[in-house]
């Protein structure tokens, strides 16, 4: 079943259409990739998913109910998580609590009970301590909970932000663009980060560059071109698709599924 349907979605800016007529259905439990050039509208449609745009026309639903009009915390707190293309990260704060703000729509206690300490809050707390602890324990980050943000190196940083997605809990995870500015090395432990999220029961849609990371991870490929879908398919499909290749990858080329 699907846990995500949008259908014919669009959006445009000053009468320039980033996304548009924009159908597909994205599997409970699968990896769900979606690729294309610059320009093709990949990250308007996670912006339009995440609540941060409006979509112009059509409809997204998540678990069967629609999520139009609704602001990013309220889509946050229906299951969807993020992270981003380009890092955002509280660097005067420490890698544990960074990783506490994505619990913050798991939490109760409202500001009254906080400011007063109740003993429920304090309780609260602890709990969101260790939600946070187990998140960076599976982003292999666990060492590195009380050091600042600031002195990780780009790589883990980019694994900070993975471990405060997966702290709110979601069912589906939105990763927009993760290998980007990686190394091969951590590329390759991305990869089997991705593996095991999707082993855990979540759902990854992933915007990303990497051809080849995409082909190895993913159940499922929908290719952008102009912000319209030119082709869906397993990545056997997408690789020998002709109009993909004459309008995306350029060649004939070959990326080995591990």
């Amino acid at each position: 079943m699907a846990l995500l349907e949008v259908r014919e979605l669009g959006k445009a800016f000053g009468g320039v259409a980033a996304i548009a007529d924009l159908s597909f259905a994205v599997p409970e439990g699968s990896i769900y990739a979606v690729i294309g050039p610059n320009g093709a509208g990949k990250t308007t449609l996670f912006n339009m998913l995440s609540g941060v745009y409006v979509p112009s026309d059509g409809a997204i639903e998540f678990d069967g109910s629609s999520l139009a009009g609704l602001e990013p915390h309220q889509v946050a707190t229906r299951g969807i998580s993020r992270t981003f293309q380009n890092l955002q990260i509280f660097f005067n704060m420490s890698v544990l609590e960074n990783v506490m703000v994505g619990c913050h729509q798991r939490a109760r206690s409202g500001l009254y009970r906080a400011a007063l300490r109740l003993p429920g809050v304090v309780r609260e707390e602890q709990q969101i301590r260790a939600w946070a602890l187990e998140a960076l324990e599976f982003c292999g980050l666990a060492h590195l909970a009380e050091r600042p943000a600031d002195a990780l190196p780009y790589g883990e940083l980019k694994r900070v932000e993975i471990a405060r997605a997966l702290a709110a809990d979601p069912r589906l995870l939105l990763m927009d663009e993760p290998a980007a500015g990686l190394n091969d090395t951590e590329t390759a432990e991305l990869r089997e980060l991705i593996r095991r999220i999707g082993a855990r029961g979540v759902t990854v849609l992933l915007v990303e560059h990497n051809m080849g990371l995409v082909m190895q991870v993913s159940d499922t490929v929908l290719v952008l071109d102009y912000g319209s879908k030119l082709a869906e398919g397993t990545t056997t499909e997408i690789q020998n698709d002709p109009r993909v290749i004459a309008a995306y990858l350029g060649g004939e080329v070959q990326y080995a599924v591990q």
